[in-house]
C-alpha cells in the first residue's frame, strides 16, 4: 500500500508541475538536458530551476507524462562530440576552426552569457549560393543582384554538396570563414563569438548528420544563449552521440 501511495504521490507531483508551468512546456526538452548534464546552477528559464529542484523520481514522470524520451548525456560525451565535429569541420573544408582552446567559446555560452537576449537566433544574412552564382565559360561569377540571403545552414549545406549544382567548391569561400569574416569574429564582443560559435556547431551539425529527426526543438523557440547552449547540445547528441550508442547496441 505504502508502495501504491508512493507512486501516485509521484503521479500527482508531475501532473501539478506541467499544469503549473504550462506556459513553457515546450521548453521541458532542454530542462531535461540540463538535468542530464547536472549543471547546479540557477538557470535563466524558470522551467528548467523547477524541474531540477523535483527528485529524480518525479523528474522521470514529468518526462513520461510529457511523452518526452529524455536524453542522457553528460559533459564527457559534448567534449568528446566536439572534438570529432571538429575533425569533420576540418576534413570537409568549412574553413578557421572556432573550436580552439576546448570550445572555449562555445562552453562560455552557458558559463557566462545564459541570460543574454538572441533576437534572430537564425539570420538570414548569408549568400545563397544557389540563386547569387551563375557560370560563364569555366568561371564562376557572381551575379550583381545579391540581394537573395540565406541562413548559414543553407550555405553549409550547398557548399558541402557544390558539386551536386554543378559548382567549382575552390570558388566558393569556406563556410566558417565567411562567418569570421562577415561577422567581425576577430574583434566582436565575446558575447558574439559565442552566439556565432553556437550558431556554427548546430548548423555543421545538421549538415552532417544523416537525418535531423532526433533533434525535437524548434529552434524559434529559443530567447536567450541559455535555451541556444542546450539545443546546441541536443545537436551535438543526435549527431555524434545517439548514433554511436545505437552502433554499439547493433
Amino acid at each position: 500500500m505504502e508502495v501504491e501511495a508512493q507512486k501516485k504521490a509521484v503521479a500527482e507531483a508531475a501532473r501539478v508541475f506541467l499544469i503549473d508551468n504550462e506556459d513553457e512546456i515546450e521548453y521541458l526538452p532542454l530542462s531535461a538536458i540540463a538535468k542530464s548534464l547536472n549543471l547546479k546552477r540557477k538557470h535563466h528559464r524558470v522551467i528548467t530551476t523547477k524541474f531540477l529542484r523535483c527528485s529524480e523520481e518525479v523528474q522521470k514522470e514529468i518526462l513520461k507524462q510529457a511523452n518526452f524520451q529524455p536524453i542522457e548525456v553528460s559533459k564527457e560525451q559534448v567534449s568528446a562530440a566536439l572534438k570529432r565535429l571538429k575533425d569533420d569541420i576540418k576534413a570537409c573544408g568549412f574553413g578557421q576552426d572556432t573550436l580552439y582552446d576546448g570550445a572555449k567559446y562555445f562552453y562560455r555560452a552557458m558559463e557566462r552569457y545564459s541570460d543574454e537576449k538572441i533576437e534572430t537566433v537564425n539570420p538570414y544574412i548569408f549568400e545563397d549560393i544557389r540563386r547569387t552564382h551563375f557560370y560563364q565559360g569555366d568561371s564562376l561569377q557572381l551575379l550583381k543582384d545579391t540581394s537573395y540571403n540565406g541562413t548559414l545552414y543553407g550555405y553549409m549545406y550547398d557548399y558541402l554538396h557544390s558539386a551536386d549544382l554543378g559548382k567549382s567548391k575552390w570558388l566558393l569561400q569556406p563556410p566558417i570563414d565567411m562567418v569570421w569574416l562577415q561577422c567581425d569574429l576577430a574583434g566582436c564582443p565575446e558575447e558574439i563569438m559565442t552566439y556565432w560559435t553556437m550558431r556554427i556547431v548546430i548548423d555543421c551539425c545538421r549538415v552532417f548528420a544523416k537525418s535531423e529527426e532526433d533533434i525535437i526543438f524548434d529552434e524559434d523557440l529559443i530567447e536567450t544563449q541559455e535555451d541556444m547552449y542546450y539545443y546546441a547540445v541536443m545537436a551535438l547528441y543526435s549527431t555524434y552521440i545517439a548514433k554511436k550508442e545505437e552502433g554499439a547496441d547493433e
